[in-house]
């Protein structure tokens, strides 16, 4: 089977969204008001409930209606490293006093503040991360529905824990999204992948995307990385004319969350050939071009090439 056959809903190769992180209700609010006039779809990764102010869970689920939900582990923590040297004190912790490169202890065993985050942010033995995962994946199940929280961020760069890693496979999150940048193809490593553009070259970026020429395989633009980005940055016009320029365009970008990109990917891929007939295993419709004609293939439908 020729997998070029396949396309995106709308027969574009090319698939739009983004990643955006932490949770910032105010902030997240603007980002919002400008992507989703245009169409554009996302996934929002979220530190548990902790940044739900006065929301109620369905206010809250209203608030991101339309969009994805990915977990970023409560707390946001850091994974304290076999290398690192710190002094763990029991003292109160005070960021406002606080000096040399101490750790304090929280009530939660395992789990300390460092002295240059403030109350947002924490660093983490390895098994108190994986309940800081765990807690932060069963505050969003209780608000969103666990099958709409499927996949987990990273917080910060660099975070690199094999047990921590293990967990994330054991728990079964079809993906894991890591800080960096990648190309325009589709991830091969859903459980280190990352996106593409972030503010500083985000319609340099769509650009080359545009001008990607047909090779025959589907494509991937993702940007993030955080709403308070173009905040700090002044720079929401940067924003908005990605919306203007690259929005509302079905047929040259197909708008979806990155797990609704995952799971069309995995469902071409479970299509099946045989004595000449293209089958869809998948319980979603797949699209094809077969010798010009456009052919959308319902679930368990066949097609003879």
């Amino acid at each position: 089977m020729n997998k070029n056959t396949f396309c995106f809903p709308g027969y574009t190769k090319k698939a739009f969204t983004f990643t955006i992180d932490d949770g910032n209700l105010p902030l997240d609010k603007k980002f919002i008001d400008i992507v989703k006039p245009a169409g554009i779809k996302g996934t929002f990764n979220l530190v548990g409930a902790d940044r739900q102010g006065r929301l109620t869970d369905e206010e809250y689920r209203e608030f991101y209606r339309g969009f994805e939900i990915a977990d970023h582990c409560k707390s946001h923590p850091k994974v304290i490293l076999p290398t690192d040297n710190y002094v763990i004190s029991d003292d109160a912790f005070d960021p406002q006093t606080a000096n040399g490169d101490y750790i304090y202890k929280t009530e939660r065993e395992g789990v300390y503040h460092k002295k240059y985050v403030s109350w947002w942010g924490c660093v983490a033995t390895t098994d108190a991360y994986i309940k800081l995962i765990d807690d932060g994946k069963a505050e969003l199940d209780a608000i969103f529905g666990k099958e709409n929280v499927r996949d987990f961020v990273w917080p910060y760069h660099e975070q690199d824990d094999d047990k921590i890693k293990e967990h994330l496979r054991a728990a079964g999150y079809r993906s894991v999204r890591k800080t960096g940048t990648a190309g325009f193809d589709m991830p091969t490593d859903r459980m280190a992948w990352c996106y593409n553009a972030v503010h500083t070259n985000l319609c340099e970026r769509a650009a080359e995307y545009e001008a990607l020429s047909d090779d025959g395989s589907l494509k991937f633009f993702c940007f993030g990385l955080h709403s308070h980005d173009y905040e700090n940055n002044n720079c929401w016009d940067v924003l908005q004319t990605l919306a203007d320029k690259y929005g509302n365009r079905p047929d040259d970008f197909w708008y979806a969350t990155v797990g609704e990109i995952f799971d069309y990917e995995d469902a071409v891929n479970a299509a099946t050939v045989t004595d000449g007939k293209i089958k869809n295993n998948s319980d979603i419709t797949v699209y094809m071009i077969v010798d010009g004609k456009r052919v959308a293939l319902a679930p368990g439908e066949e097609f003879k090439v």
